[in-house]
Parts: C-alpha cells; structure tokens; sequence
C-alpha cells in the first residue's frame, strides 16, 4: 500500500481539482461567449472567432489539436489518442513526485502543472482538440492559450524557480560545512 504524504491530498487533489472546475468553465464560457457548441473542435479546429476586448487582449477561440502552441498538430485522431495517453501517464509520474515532495514551492507548481495536464487533457479526450481563447496578439505575443496551458506554464517557472533556490541553499550548506 502506499503511504501518502501529509497534505497530499491538497497539492494532489484539492488545488489542481479547482483549477480544473476553473479551466473547464472558463473554457465553456468562452464557447459560449462566441455562440458555438464546446465541441466545435470535432469539425473545425480553427473557427477564426475573435471579440477584441482591449488594445492589449482580445477573445479568439482556437481548438488546438496539437500540444502548446500547436505544435504536432498534424494527424487529428493519432495525435488525440498519443496526446491524451502521454497526459494521463504525465499525471501519475507527477503525482508520484508530488507525494515525495517536501518543499512547498515544488509542490506548488507541480500541482499547477498537473491540473493544467488534467484540464486540457479533458478537453482532447471529449473533443478531440484543446479549446484556447485568450489572445494577447495585439502586444506581440502570437499564440492562443487558456486557463490549463496558464497553469503548466507557471508551474514549469515554479519548477525552475525551486530548482535554483534548492540549488543555492546546497551550494551555501556547502560552503557552511566547508569553513567548519
């Protein structure tokens, strides 16, 4: 049997199901927004919707078949049963992480970066492709993202973040044993 964590149930459960219930509602209400069925991805990935909300950020739906940004988008069918199975076993790996973490800031973006795997695999699952709306092309920034994609991306930052500040309280324990 395995031995979960204290508060694994938070940073695995709680943390990523509410940004979840967050991605999948956003996602619904900006289908919506546009007037279209959620799933308008099984017929056209590339609805060309757009509402400008600001100089700065406009709504453009895009139903991406790829991974971020597109990328790998070629074969619809192919790339939804790769992509959803790599999801799903991302999201064990992860958990098994998560559950032998201690530091909370890994913990934290681990949880993000879950959650965002979570969400936008629902989406590829139940449609086929990953619903994107939020555009900030106006300011230079080309690609179409979401809620779920939000959430991978601060939480791989998080990552690195950890990473850098684990790495200089070893190198400054180090330093410390050194001079002793």
């Amino acid at each position: 049997m395995i031995k979960l964590r204290k508060n694994f149930w938070f940073w695995g459960g709680v943390l990523p199901g509410a940004i979840v219930v967050f991605d999948q509602l956003t996602k619904l209400w900006a289908t919506n927004k546009f007037g279209v069925s959620h799933n308008i991805c099984y017929t056209n990935p590339y609805p060309g919707l757009q509402i400008e909300v600001s100089p700065v950020f406009d709504l453009a739906l895009v139903c991406n078949r790829g991974v971020s940004f597109g990328m790998f988008s070629g074969s619809p069918e192919i790339s939804r049963i790769v992509f959803s199975v790599f999801a799903a076993v991302m999201v064990v790996v992860l958990l098994v992480w998560l559950n032998r973490e201690k530091d909370k800031l890994t913990s934290l973006a681990l949880a993000l970066i879950i959650a965002g795997a979570i969400g936008n695999g629902i989406d590829r699952v139940l449609y086929g492709a990953v619903t994107d709306f939020l555009n900030f092309s106006d300011i230079g920034f080309k690609y179409v993202f979401n809620v779920a994609d939000s959430a991978i991306s601060v939480g791989v930052a998080g990552l690195l973040l950890a990473m850098f500040l684990q790495g200089r309280a070893e190198k400054k324990a180090k330093q410390s044993a050194d001079k002793q």
